[in-house]
């Protein structure tokens, strides 16, 4: 290495100084900027391609080391807008290319940056101090679900949230345990509580008694002559049809009598054979009258009585068992088969429901089981190893009926009821509906039952005489001896519910675990805890904030604060390689890889992220540079006079 290498090699140290004291400017110029990372210097030898004994150094280059990855502090803003990342992740922004009728135009690049101090514009914009434009998802304003998953520039101009129905209340309260009255529906002129009931229908099973001409009288129609003067009758053991047949008569009008008469028998005719079914369960089929009578319609000899059909062969098995259980009362069992005290016809089947305790039960022809409880409170439930929906039970469960208070009963109903507080709900059109809550005990461990409640609302506020004025859920609430509810009942739906002629349509009250409960107090008045519905009227956008969950939410002119968009975080493989841009933005490069959208960063609103730089820091830096800088120039000097030196020599 010669004097000339020793001069450039100082003069690259000067510009690698020169370098650092470049970054260690803009460092101290940016130290109060939001979201600014600061650019250190890295330094890198050079040296000579000789072999290694001869090698040396030959200069210095400096190159800029990013703090990307490095948080700077976060201070609390006075500004709704303002956000600060916690954590991993960059904003998504867009800068406009222009303006098209006021209105920016974008495309479709986007960067990224730490700055969050974003405002709304008079587009309805977020846009940060150096001009970037927010991007995230919208969110749907009913649903809180996101629309889409690609982030847009957002945009919050004039935002409008329709009105949206309460389809849900959220009900917790302690009932007294001794309130001043129970109901007692003997005081009412109409029943304000009904009996459950289930009605089955669809069961399949053949009549008991069906009667099938054999047709070998040459086949029958409807226009077929009857003998003048024959006697045809028809019993279904207990009641009997006689039809006397005129010179005009046809087996039409005979099958006209039949159905229409006392014996609980039906007449059809299919492909030419008169068949007879009973529509009792208990019916079963003789036919009989004038001598060769029963033999002209088909049924010769012995083939003319027929008794019930037997269970056992249509679908149920000796064994199984139909179990009905009346409000907390034993289950009762009715079992299949042959035996003592088994059922094998429907006739059979019949006489056991009839004969259950707490229900008024009944079979008809086709095997539907039909059940009231007695006891207004009682809830009915049908189980057993036999299958319920073959008798027509297509729901197994039948809790009490909702019944209603009348006007005339009003003043007897508020001094055998308890206030159960009052919210507000909306209509589909965002109309407010005001709804009030009346608890009534109908039972009582005190009076040798168990502690059981209805639950009200009034559907007419001016009702008067006959007119419904509350209506009952329909639902009996039974609370235990620890004053919790037995069975948990995690809420109830309220069908159709309508007051002074506003239809909300069915609203389920929600109780959550243990939201009911009937502790040792009394009063008139049951202590709500938490009354809140899911319905509002419709809104005009006021402002719009960050939240915790990395999303704008709008405060609208209802009251209601909505979600309107996710805001997008990305992080990169290579965060310290992205390409640094002007207003403290950053592009993607090769060397930091693609974005990935799915930063674990939290945003905190009303917040900034401050510059990450350390003055303290910066001015030892600065020190060191300069004297870098000024031992260089030093060098440079030396390596001058040594170059004077040398042209004395030569002069």
């Amino acid at each position: 290495m010669g004097i000339f290498d020793a001069l450039t090699t100082a003069v690259a140290g000067l510009q690698a100084q020169s370098f650092a004291l470049q970054n260690i400017s803009g460092n101290i110029a940016n130290s109060q900027t939001a979201g600014y990372k600061e650019i250190n210097t890295g330094f890198a030898d050079l040296v000579s391609l000789a072999a290694q004994p001869q090698q040396n150094t030959n200069g210095v280059i400096a190159h800029s080391v990013a703090t990307n990855t490095v948080q700077g502090s976060i201070t609390s803003e006075s500004v709704a807008t303002d956000m600060a990342i916690n954590g991993d992740g960059f904003f998504v922004v867009s800068q406009p290319t222009g303006f098209t009728d006021n209105q920016p135009v974008f495309s479709g690049v986007m960067d990224y940056t730490r700055a969050g101090d974003f405002q709304l514009n008079a587009n309805g914009n977020l846009v940060n101090g150096a001009g970037y434009y927010l991007m995230g998802v919208p969110v749907d304003p009913i649903t809180g679900n996101p629309l889409g998953s690609a982030p847009t520039v957002l945009q919050f101009n004039n935002s409008f949230v329709p009105a949206q129905e309460t389809t849900q209340i959220q009900y917790q309260a302690n009932l007294p345990a001794t309130p001043p009255a129970m109901l007692n529906p003997s005081d009412f002129t109409s029943n304000p509580v009904a009996g459950a009931q289930i009605a089955g229908s669809g069961a399949a099973f053949a009549p008991d008694a069906v009667a099938t001409g054999t047709g070998t009288v040459g086949g029958l129609s409807s226009s077929t002559a009857l003998i003048n003067g024959d006697v045809y009758t028809v019993s279904d053991g207990t009641n009997t049809t006689s039809f006397t047949a005129g010179a005009t008569s046809t087996l039409a009008n005979l099958m006209n009598a039949i159905n229409t008469g006392t014996a609980k028998v039906s007449a059809t005719l299919v492909g030419g054979q008169l068949v007879l079914a009973g529509t009792s369960p208990t019916a079963s089929i003789t036919v009989g009258g004038t001598a060769g009578v029963p033999a002209s319609l088909g049924f010769a000899g012995a083939n003319n009585n027929f008794q019930p059909t037997d269970l056992l062969t249509q679908g149920i098995t000796a064994g199984q068992t139909l179990q009905v259980t009346v409000g907390g009362s034993p289950a009762q069992t009715i079992t299949f088969g042959t035996g003592a005290n088994q059922v094998a016809t429907l006739a059979e089947l019949d006489t056991a429901i009839q004969g259950l305790t707490g229900v008024v039960g009944s079979v008809d022809a086709s095997g539907n089981i039909n059940l009231t409880a007695t006891n207004s409170i009682n809830s009915i439930v049908v189980g057993g190893s036999a299958n319920p929906a073959l008798f027509g039970i297509q729901n197994t469960t039948a809790l009490p009926a909702a019944g209603g208070v009348t006007g005339a009963d009003l003043t007897t109903f508020n001094s055998e009821s308890v206030d159960g507080g009052s919210i507000t709900a909306y209509d589909a059109l965002g109309n407010p509906v005001n709804i009030d809550f009346r608890w009534a005990k109908i039972s009582s461990t005190t009076s040798g039952g168990t502690d059981a409640w209805q639950l009200f609302y009034q559907g007419n506020t001016t009702a008067t005489g006959s007119q419904t004025a509350w209506q009952n859920s329909g639902q009996t609430f039974t609370f235990g001896p620890t004053g919790e509810m037995q069975p948990p009942l995690p809420g109830v739906t309220l069908s159709n519910l309508t007051v002074n002629g506003d239809s909300l349509g069915n609203v389920q009250m929600v109780f959550g675990n243990n939201g009911l409960t009937q502790f040792a107090v009394s009063g008139s008045t049951a202590q709500v805890s938490q009354l809140q519905q899911n319905g509002f009227a419709a809104g005009q956008l006021e402002s719009v904030s960050v939240d915790s969950q990395n999303r704008v939410v709008g405060a609208f002119s209802n009251g209601q604060t909505i979600p309107l968009a996710e805001i997008t975080l990305a992080t990169f493989n290579g965060e310290d390689s992205l390409q640094a841009l002007n207003g403290q933005a950053y592009a993607a490069t090769p060397d930091s890889g693609p974005a990935i959208l799915s930063a674990t960063g939290k945003i905190v609103g009303s917040s900034l992220e401050a510059s990450n730089v350390d003055i303290a820091t910066q001015f030892s830096q600065l020190i060191v540079a300069q004297q870098a800088y000024s031992a260089n120039a030093r060098v440079m000097t030396t390596a001058n006079q040594m170059i004077q030196s040398l042209l004395t020599v030569i002069q």
